[in-house]
């Protein structure tokens, strides 16, 4: 999905002739594909109501509405993009989803190179990789004050097709072009997390390091599903350069990591 569609417009919710007049907030989980709209603190639906939901698929390039990150819109499918559902008759407020916590930086680099000590790295933190003064593409996740000054709110070189080097974009006109590294509370725009997203080994499901759906959607055997091979060539043809990360036989925790970026408040300092 094109993350910039994934706006509160591109849904309508209404019920009648009546639309709600509340706008539901998005939040797009890039690992899974899933895209979830939840109502405003102190919003609800009425109960025992029948509504009806209308996912956009836009006309015209100004209208708003799904598309997928190629610029291709939301077409009808096995699911119709407009359909109704009724409430209960006595309002319940369901138990939100666990929020995966994945810590501060320190966590991240572990993640990345877990329980490697730092001279025998071989994975994506090592010297011939990024690691030490000559790290690959100027990145560097061999050490904390590396990731904070390589990574966070830096754009990707090989995205840097833009006018202007160094400097990255919120919404450019295709999707990849000057994107960051790690774009602070933007997953959705995080190059890192593309580019792990493409390697199928982080998706093994080993516990702890795997990937477990936190979603109430049918996925198979209850696990974030892997890019396809179809999907996978899409993103290296569109915008993701070069081979997956990381490079080595351990996974990483891909659910941990979104959370991490997705915290506005990104800690780039290790605790004692």
């Amino acid at each position: 999905m094109l993350p910039a569609t994934a706006v509160r417009q591109s849904i309508s919710v209404f019920t009648g002739s009546e639309d709600l007049g509340v706008f539901a907030q998005p939040e797009y989980d890039v690992v899974e594909r899933v895209l979830v709209y939840r109502l405003p603190a102190g919003a609800k639906l009425e109960p025992g109501t029948r509504y009806t939901v209308e996912l956009r698929s836009p006309a015209t390039d100004d209208d708003f509405g799904f598309r997928a990150f190629d610029g291709a819109v939301l077409g009808e499918g096995a699911v119709p993009l407009t359909f109704d559902f009724r409430t209960r008759k006595s309002a319940t407020v369901p138990p939100a989803p666990p929020s995966p916590v994945f810590g501060d930086t320190c966590a991240l680099l572990e993640a990345l190179a877990p329980g490697i000590p730092e001279n025998k790295r071989a994975g994506c933190s090592s010297n011939s990789c990024h690691g030490g003064e000559s790290a690959r593409m100027g990145l560097r996740l061999d050490n904390v004050e590396g990731l904070a000054q390589t990574a966070i709110d830096r754009v990707a070189h090989q995205t840097e097709s833009g006018a202007h080097a160094g400097q990255t974009l919120e919404n450019p006109p295709r999707l990849g072009v000057n994107m960051p590294i790690i774009d602070r509370g933007r997953p959705e725009n995080s190059y890192l997390i593309y580019k792990l997203l493409r390697n199928p080994r982080n998706f093994s499901g080993n516990p702890g390091v795997g990937c477990s759906t936190v979603h109430q959607v049918a996925l198979p055997a209850g696990a974030c599903p892997e890019p396809s091979a179809a999907e996978s060539e899409r993103l290296a043809r569109w915008f993701v350069r070069g081979l997956p990360m990381p490079h080595n036989d351990r996974s990483v925790d891909l659910r941990g990591l979104q959370a991490f970026i997705r915290d506005t408040t990104l800690k780039v300092e290790c605790a004692d």
